[in-house]
């Protein structure tokens, strides 16, 4: 496994972690955070596929999820939503 495909599912396991994480604190974001994680696993899944082209398009699907999502977690904290 080549070392952007570990550090993705690294990424992935840490997502998943504040995810589970924020839901715990906050009971009412808890659904959010199962189908926020279930996606999470699904994309990181396909990186293992053994079309290279394939898995080159999942990793890039993957990194902007991950961007937007601390993207939208953080413009939900700035403005006291979370």
């Amino acid at each position: 496994m080549s070392l952007i495909r570990l550090s993705m599912v690294a990424g992935v396991a840490l997502y998943i972690g504040l995810f589970i994480a924020q839901g715990a604190f906050m009971i009412s974001i808890l659904y959010a955070a199962i189908i926020g994680s279930l996606i999470l696993i699904g994309l990181a899944s396909r990186l293992f596929a053994s079309n290279e082209e394939q898995a080159k398009k999942y990793e890039m699907i993957l990194i902007w999820c991950c961007l937007l999502t601390f993207a939208i977690y953080g413009l939900l904290f700035a403005g006291g939503v979370i």
